[in-house]
């Protein structure tokens, strides 16, 4: 059914060996313009330790940016789909500058001797021990200290969507004006512009949510027909949704994005069936954690998750909530401040999930505890129902592996028809006898071992309340 899509072999040489190539060249450049801007302002730059200031002569331009060569390169490839300004490929240098090559902002450390600090021309900042460049280096580059190169890149940063897709917003620093704050990329183009491989953020306050993969295929998941068709949906709006709200000219009747929720008795595949979509897909699985989400603190939760959605935003990631009714429960009767506060959370999640332009799913295991007001926002609602008899016994014979074999008084089809099992308990039991069998230096798997498995996974698991 599902099918993966077919990797390119992987290029030779290496995206990082070709970044560095294309970056070299980068530097180059930059180096070979710090130097012609400097030589220009302060006459001479033997001696950058005491430069004495000179009247700056009639401005003229700075050596010229060489021509990207179509080497293949993350970095190349990027910059050609998006054709920067002279001014915008200057200022994204700049900001990656103190990752790859910083000893090159070494020269803009001469002290002025008139006022035994750092030139301010510079428009440097120090920070953690890191030089960074800002807009006003940017524009001393360019034309030294003309006003109208200031303003030409001050509305760069402001107006241009390459710049504002790359660069950080400078926290906490609202009162620096756009010119005078640091350059720094987003670590996700950092780890393009240099590794090339995607980006995976770590597990934080600041992303609380962590990747999920599988090993496992779509063959591997033993689902039912209708919850089979309805996850079909899925794949074909990932696949076809852009087409459909552009060139099919139906995009103001659509919401951005799409909405699932998985629902079922727990150990069903809900969460392994994420996975599987994400591999498919060839799409990134995050899985949210609602330990680092949620806070008894007024406001922190809805902090928390904007600045999760915030950064998942456009970067075509999967977005999977587990025991979602913890975060999506049902609006409570107002009672108390408590019961405001968490009808409050809701609230924002309803708004907030309307508008992700990515895939959002949503995963319980009873459907009643999501709050009524979310079903409607839901493009699709798939019931993952506990395995029949015939699905137990493919799972069964799916888990075991070639170094073991059945004593011949085990039957599994007795087995799957006599327990009804989720498929999680049986790759409890599973495991549980496979490692029973190295323990004791046996291949040969019995009826008993396989009961007691049983038995101990009954031992902790409560009647499940369905």
């Amino acid at each position: 059914m599902w099918h993966l899509a077919t990797k390119e072999p992987e290029l030779s040489p290496s995206n990082t060996a070709l970044n560095a190539h294309d970056l070299e060249n980068e530097c180059l450049w930059l180096e070979s313009v710090i130097q012609y801007r400097v030589s220009r302002y302060f006459g001479s730059i033997s001696e950058p330790e005491a430069p004495q200031a000179m009247s700056e002569p009639a401005p003229e331009p700075p050596p010229l940016a060489p021509p990207l060569q179509h080497s293949g390169s993350p970095y190349a490839t990027f910059l050609f789909a998006h054709n920067p300004t002279p001014v915008e490929r200057l200022l994204v240098i700049l900001a990656l500058v103190p990752v790859i090559r910083p000893g090159l902002f070494d020269i803009f450390l001469s002290i002025n001797e008139l006022t035994n600090r750092p030139f301010t021309e510079f428009g440097m900042l120090e920070s953690q021990g890191q030089l960074l460049a800002t807009g006003a280096t940017a524009a001393f580059l360019f034309n030294g200290t003309q006003l109208s190169t200031q303003f030409e890149v001050l509305e760069q940063l402001g107006t241009s969507v390459l710049l504002k897709q790359l660069l950080n917003s400078e926290p906490g620093q609202t009162e620096r004006t756009i010119l005078h704050a640091a350059l720094t990329l987003k670590p996700e183009y950092v780890e393009m512009f240099t590794t090339g491989a995607p980006y995976q953020p770590e597990t934080s306050h600041h992303f609380p949510a962590s990747l999920v993969s599988t090993a496992l295929g779509w063959e591997d998941l033993k689902l039912s027909e209708s919850t089979t068709a309805q996850l079909n949906e899925i794949v074909d709006w990932v696949k076809h949704g852009q087409t459909l709200r552009t060139h099919w000219h139906i995009g103001r009747q659509l919401r951005p994005g799409y909405r699932a929720l998985f629902y079922g008795p727990p150990g069903t595949g809900k969460t392994l069936t994420a996975s599987v979509l994400g591999k498919v897909l060839q799409k990134q699985v995050y899985k949210v954690d609602l330990s680092l989400i949620t806070s008894k603190y007024i406001g922190e939760t809805e902090k928390n998750l904007e600045q999760l959605f915030s950064l998942a935003e456009h970067r075509d990631w999967i977005l999977f909530f587990d025991e979602a009714d913890a975060l999506f429960g049902k609006r409570l009767q107002t009672s108390s401040s408590n019961d405001q506060f968490a009808n409050q959370n809701v609230a924002y999640l309803l708004q907030r999930i309307e508008h992700y332009n990515g895939v959002v799913i949503l995963a319980s295991n009873y459907k009643d505890n999501i709050d009524d007001a979310f079903f409607r926002r839901f493009e699709s609602i798939v019931e993952f129902q506990a395995p029949k008899a015939q699905q137990r016994f493919e799972i069964w014979q799916s888990g075991l592996c070639a170094q073991s074999r059945l004593s011949p008084n085990v039957c599994l089809t007795k087995l799957s028809q006599q327990y009804p099992l989720s498929g999680a308990d049986i790759i409890n039991v599973l495991r549980f006898v496979s490692l029973r069998l190295l323990a004791q230096n046996r291949s040969e798997i019995q009826l008993a071992d396989i009961h007691e498995g049983i038995a101990r996974l009954s031992d902790h698991q409560t009647q499940l309340r369905w």
